[in-house]
């Protein structure tokens, strides 16, 4: 199966998007019905991948459980599910990984992290910068104050756009009754003979409409309508389950009844050819969510102790997951859809404070300075020079990870 870019699904890759669909309906039938949401388990099922490779024990255990899979197979998973995201039209996404200078990585847990994303950890301006980037705007970084006691930070950026195949009419319609009775919203309207755009799903808690919006890149939006008694996170978990699940379903052109969610007929001249007649609210949807709240759900909970290490396999540093936070943004209009997603994890200083404390001894040239080249073998020194004026700042994310050993 090709899935853009040429690439193909293999079965590494089919694994990846398997776990991490299981993950996102999971979370998804925990939101409320009180509250908009957008959630994202594709923004954040790679990083939990990332720290399971780190972890060892009851920490890696239940990181393998939110995942799905043991955690060698999911890094792999992980960096060929950043690949499709990173290829695919109409997606994007971006890893990162800011590492304090006083912090000494193993270098097989690096290895196992894309090496175009490592920089030194100077600040949280540098990483709302590199996500303003990512994003285009479209998120100004996450509203996460940086600790001061934060060792290392792992994130990723996703983002989704497209414009339909064809647009929407914009509209401005009223509500007789339910939930949004005696209220106004912007409409949008489009009429389609492709009436099995349109789909409903018998599922173990009553029917559910889905209507699916296909834009021009490889992106297609469903709409999920539920049972109006039924819970929210319930009909939004359906949703993503049902359309791969195989169960009883029904397409437009097979309805013959006003007999599902959302549906009504309406009487038109059988001269012509039927269509689909689709009316949706344009949304703009925004949220932020705290992981470690849902610590059972990302296999967070043990990670996240900060009284022993928690991250062998990443640092000789005692470290724990000291925070985690998903920030979102999503919006349909009549032309097309955007969203992006970035979600990060502070690593912390785990243990408590060390019994005992060692000098490393640090330098930095900090003021004008020389150089020497030199022919190793026959001690040539082959020119020198001296510095006055060091290049200016690199553009955020264009750092070389390069061949330094402190990383």
């Amino acid at each position: 199966m090709d899935v853009g870019a040429g690439r193909s699904l293999t079965s590494v890759l089919k694994d990846a998007v398997t776990r991490s669909n299981m993950l996102t309906a999971r979370w998804a039938a925990t939101i409320g019905d009180g509250e908009p949401t957008v959630l994202s388990g594709a923004g954040v099922w790679p990083l939990l991948a990332y720290l399971a490779s780190a972890a060892e024990g009851a920490e890696r255990a239940e990181l393998e459980q939110a995942l799905g899979m043991p955690a060698a197979p999911a890094v792999e998973a992980a960096t060929e599910l950043l690949d499709l995201l990173r290829s695919a039209t109409g997606t994007h996404a971006a890893l990162g990984l800011w590492v304090h200078r006083v912090l000494r990585l193993h270098d097989e847990w690096l290895q196992t992290v894309p090496a175009d994303t490592v920089e030194v950890l100077a600040g949280g301006d540098v990483f709302d910068a590199w996500v303003r980037k990512h994003t285009e705007g479209l998120l100004d970084g996450v509203s996460m104050p940086l600790d001061p006691d934060t060792l290392l930070v792992l994130a990723m950026v996703l983002t989704v756009r497209t414009r339909w195949e064809k647009p929407f009419l914009d509209g401005t319609q009223g509500i007789a009754d339910g939930p949004w009775a005696q209220r106004q919203f912007a409409w949008l309207h489009r009429w389609t003979e492709d009436r099995d755009r349109l789909a409903v799903y018998e599922t173990e808690h009553g029917q559910v409409t889905v209507l699916s919006v296909d834009g021009v890149a490889d992106i297609t939006v469903d709409l999920v309508l539920g049972e109006a008694d039924v819970p929210a996170g319930t009909v939004l978990a359906a949703g993503i389950t049902a359309p791969d699940a195989g169960g009883p379903r029904r397409l437009g052109s097979q309805l013959t009844d006003a007999d599902a969610p959302g549906l009504r007929l309406e009487s038109n001249d059988a001269r012509t050819a039927p269509v689909l007649i689709a009316s949706v609210p344009r949304f703009t949807v925004s949220r932020g969510h705290d992981l470690l709240a849902d610590g059972e759900l990302f296999g967070l909970l043990a990670v996240a102790r900060p009284d022993r290490q928690r991250l062998p396999r990443m640092s000789d540093t005692a470290l724990a997951v000291g925070a985690a936070r998903q920030e979102l943004t999503a919006s349909f209009t009549a032309e097309g859809f955007e969203a992006a997603a970035a979600t990060r994890f502070d690593i912390m200083l785990g243990g408590g404070l060390p019994d005992q404390w060692r000098d490393d001894v640090a330098v930095e040239f900090d003021r004008p300075f020389g150089f020497v080249v030199r022919h190793r073998p026959s001690g040539l020194v082959l020119l020198a020079g001296w510095v006055t004026e060091p290049d200016p700042p690199l553009p955020v994310r264009e750092f070389s990870r390069g061949d330094d050993d402190d990383f």
